[in-house]
């Protein structure tokens, strides 16, 4: 990786390491509670937009961060409108599948974290998480990983740190090593989705967040599998696993693009 991408990672976990103490205080109780846990996490998702404007500015200065945030809204990329069909509704297809995979096991599903009429009220609050998030991962980030080492090994590799980039949140929610694992695992396997689909519409961050956005929407408005303990977590994880190794396959590992 180039010295600029290595300093991206190093500053967003840098500016991550207040909500991890934070977290780490509510969560044993010495300022606050574990119910500012998901604050901390909301509020840390800014962290790779904060590193990747820092640097950007420092950079090419403000007409650098101007382009940069404009990526957000940069749908004129997407060039054939039918993977918005693939943006919005696969996080989804791979949910119910999980979901039909558990009730083919015999298992019952839970209800859904929220009712279907306030999804409209978290769908914006979800893209904003999601931009501060994708604007540094794949805005800034990902391309020049993905010169270098092609974009399924960028897609890993990138995948990998986001992964660990969670793991001081993980550590006090999840107990059950089998869910810790496939939480991570899926991290990985998502990335290579959402690589997949930057590259396919124009190299589109908006894209890359409206996708991201939908899997947030998903998790919260469809049955709450990962409620199932272990293997709602391990079943979503094979899956998004799954399409990610198809879409290696069909598209090419180099490029993971047909255009």
């Amino acid at each position: 990786m180039k010295s600029g991408t290595i300093l991206f990672f190093v500053l967003t976990f840098l500016l991550s390491l207040p909500f991890y103490i934070l977290n780490t205080l509510a969560f044993n109780h010495i300022l606050g509670g574990p119910e500012l846990g998901p604050l901390y996490i909301a509020l840390f998702t800014i962290t790779p937009l904060t590193a990747a404007s820092i640097l950007t500015y420092r950079s090419k200065g403000m007409v650098g961060l101007k382009i940069l945030f404009k990526r957000m809204l940069d749908f004129k990329r997407i060039m054939k409108k039918s993977w918005y069909l693939v943006i919005l509704f696969l996080p989804s297809v791979l949910y119910l599948l999980s979901a039909g995979g558990l009730l083919a096991a015999g298992l019952k599903l839970p209800p859904a974290l929220l009712r279907v009429v306030l999804l409209p009220a978290v769908i914006p609050f979800f893209f904003l998480l999601a931009a501060g998030e994708e604007i540094g991962w794949m805005g800034y980030a990902f391309n020049p990983m993905q010169d270098k080492h092609g974009a399924i090994k960028a897609a890993l590799i990138l995948g990998a740190i986001w992964a660990i980039w969670h793991l001081p949140f993980f550590i006090f929610v999840i107990t059950d090593p089998w869910v810790f694992t496939a939480q991570l695992l899926t991290l990985v396997g998502g990335r290579v989705l959402i690589a997949w689909i930057y590259n396919n519409t124009g190299k589109s961050v908006f894209a890359a967040i409206l996708y991201h956005a939908a899997d947030n929407v998903s998790m919260v408005g469809l049955p709450e599998i990962k409620s199932i303990i272990p293997w709602g977590s391990v079943m979503h994880c094979l899956l998004v696993g799954l399409a990610a190794l198809v879409v290696t396959i069909l598209w090419g590992g180099r490029t993971l693009n047909t255009l």
